[in-house]
């Protein structure tokens, strides 16, 4: 095989075992609390088998062994001579660290160390004294083993591509074959033949096989194309090129907006009925590239079973983690973006929140803990929360803490709600916590969670019952590529306000406003509203808005006033680099369907510069 070959074989050998592994962890955490659920652990040992094969091809013999070593634990299993126990799958795990260990070292063309002799023996269904690493095994054609040329055939023999009269080579000569096709057990020993058996000769391999299975074959005639496999109808893509997709569409849409607008001012029947047309094949396309992007939230659920397992017993406590929704789809780059603040979520649970087993069998809850992990859609957002049936949050304790860390006083906590009580676990150097934890953080770890949720254009909210538990719910834009606004005017500045965060407009009406505590406010609803007066944020000199945009931000509303409203538009987010760092309330920027700049706002950025200023927006909302 040629360099390019060879490297395209690891790179795609790379992203398939990549999966098989991240899915490992799920599934042997599912199986250690089930070892007799026979179908997980088939697909187990197949995972095992599948990435000991592909290492073979790369002949990655290190990572050979080590699948090697655990398939024959796993088959031990299988056929009922073993049960799987705390120690079979300690070993088990540790082995999936090392494989992803060799992973990386793979990506990196870096050599692979064998592994460790005591891993080995771990994974001997009985005790047996550690033998001397084997001795590498012997090249694909050597020593009785089938090359490249002769793999290949067999593959075209089993998939029906040879072509008409071909002879597939023999692994050694044998009965008659009956059949065109191999199944897969004999599949998978002509995989052990080509990469050898640790030591064993190949043809060792290929005699445990039937007599049939190793005979020369004829590929059938292209009458018999009907038995061939379905041609593979997906196709793997570079991220960047999605990316430049992406961003093609982008501006797309801008440009579907300005000729809307043109059309719009122009009043032209035939601009407007083809602008028209093409405003719906543009959404179409939108919502096609943008599909292209999405990813079930599963594949970054899969890699948490066994971070709660670990922590719990690191804790010395029991707990049950339950996934839910693992099918709602999320824009990628979401995915890896929302990995560390969930895992300091589940952290913060698992720590601050499950109870010790023995102190929840006195409060009479079940002994083992239970976490929850849960995705869905509402909306233009998702929406994952972390739950737990733990201690719960005091607001007492947290009213106190405030003010014993001078984060208000203690009129301003008497005035505070019990949820608003709980959005204090968001300020900066803030916890409840006694003495201090390596688990879930030294008081410094919620406010950087909340604050990379809100880059990302996301809110966090926080319930909690005292001795029943807690929940974080964190949402997000469904996409960060498109974001659907509603654009209002100040003065002469145009600014977007994320549509999914807008729960009405109203005009203000003479006397509806106030001051209350020096903080202006609104009567709406029954309610004091605080207002923010963005002509004072955006620096112009005109006079106040009387519009009003009501905004929900976590647990917060906040009447923003403008101008006036001008409407809904989907828009591209584009950053405004360093010039504007530090400038609170700021996401970015984007060009309208008239060709005008536009301000897009960070609501939550927003929001909590105006609760700086005065700690009414907390006791208010």
């Amino acid at each position: 095989m040629n360099a390019d070959f060879d490297n395209e074989l690891r790179q795609d050998f790379l992203v398939e075992a990549g999966e098989l592994l991240q899915r490992l962890g799920e599934q042997l955490v599912g199986l250690e609390a089930a070892p007799g659920d026979g179908e997980l652990l088939n697909a187990v040992f197949r995972a095992f088998h599948t990435v000991k094969g592909g290492a073979g091809f790369l002949a990655l013999e290190p990572m050979v062994l080590l699948c090697h070593h655990a398939e024959d634990l796993l088959n031990e299993a299988r056929n009922g001579s073993v049960v799987l126990g705390a120690g079979h799958m300690d070993a088990l795990l540790e082995t999936l660290d090392l494989l992803d260990d060799m992973m990386a070292a793979v990506g990196a063309a870096a050599p692979l160390a064998m592994p460790p002799p005591a891993l080995l023996q771990s994974l001997l269904p009985h005790a047996v004294p550690v033998a001397a690493p084997p001795a590498a095994a012997a090249p694909a054609g050597a020593g009785g083993a089938i090359d490249d040329s002769e793999f290949e055939a067999l593959l075209d023999s089993m998939y029906g591509s040879a072509a008409p009269g071909t002879v597939v080579p023999a692994v050694p000569p044998a009965a008659p074959r009956l059949a065109a096709t191999i199944d897969d057990d004999e599949f998978e020993a002509l995989l052990d033949a080509l990469h050898g058996q640790q030591g064993q000769p190949a043809a060792a391999a290929a005699a445990a096989m039937p007599a049939a299975a190793v005979a020369p074959v004829v590929a059938p005639a292209p009458a018999a194309a009907r038995h061939a496999a379905p041609a593979e109808n997906t196709v793997r893509v570079d991220t960047s090129r999605l990316d430049v997709l992406v961003n093609h569409a982008g501006e797309l849409v801008l440009a579907r907006n300005r000729l809307l607008s043109l059309a719009a001012r122009h009043g032209d029947e035939a601009l407007a009925a083809a602008a028209g047309e093409l405003d719906r094949i543009t959404d179409e396309l939108q919502a096609a590239v943008m599909g292209m992007r999405m990813q079930p939230v599963g594949r970054l659920f899969q890699r948490f079973p066994r971070i709660v397992r670990d922590l719990a017993r690191q804790l010395g406590k029991e707990v049950e983690l339950v996934l839910e929704g693992e099918g709602t789809d999320l824009d990628r780059s979401l995915v890896e973006a929302l990995a560390d603040p969930l895992i300091h979520l589940l952290r913060n649970a698992l720590d601050h929140g499950v109870e010790m087993p023995d102190l929840r069998v006195q409060n009479g809850k079940p002994r083992k803990g239970r976490v929850c992990l849960s995705a869905s859609q509402r909306g233009e957002r998702i929406v994952i929360a972390v739950s737990d049936d733990g201690r719960g949050m005091d607001p007492e304790i947290l009213r106190r803490k405030a003010v014993e860390k001078g984060v208000i006083d203690a009129v301003q906590a008497a005035r505070l709600t019990e949820g608003e009580c709980y959005e204090l676990i968001f300020r900066p150097g803030f916890s409840t916590a006694a003495t201090v934890s390596d688990i879930s953080g030294r008081g410094v770890g919620m406010d950087v969670v909340k604050t990379r949720v809100a880059e990302l254009g996301g809110t966090l909210q926080v319930r909690s019952k005292l001795g029943h538990g807690s929940e974080l719910e964190l949402a997000v834009p469904l996409t960060l590529a498109v974001l659907r606004v509603l654009m209002v005017r100040v003065g002469t500045r145009l600014l977007a306000l994320p549509l999914g965060n807008v729960e009405e407009v109203f005009e203000l009406a003479d006397g509806q406003d106030c001051l209350l505590d020096g903080r202006l406010v609104a009567r709406h609803r029954g309610r004091a509203l605080p207002l923010a007066d963005l002509v004072e944020w955006a620096g112009t000199a005109s006079a106040a808005g009387r519009h009003v945009a009501v905004l929900h931000i976590g647990h917060q509303r906040l009447g923003c006033l403008v101008h006036e409203v001008l409407g809904r538009e989907d828009v591209i987010v584009k950053p405004l680099g360093h010039l504007f760092d530090g400038v609170p309330g700021v996401a970015g920027a984007t060009v309208t369907g008239d060709g005008r700049l536009a301000l897009v706002m960070d609501l939550a950025a927003l929001a909590d510069g105006a609760g700086q200023s005065s700690p009414l927006l907390q006791a208010t909302g």
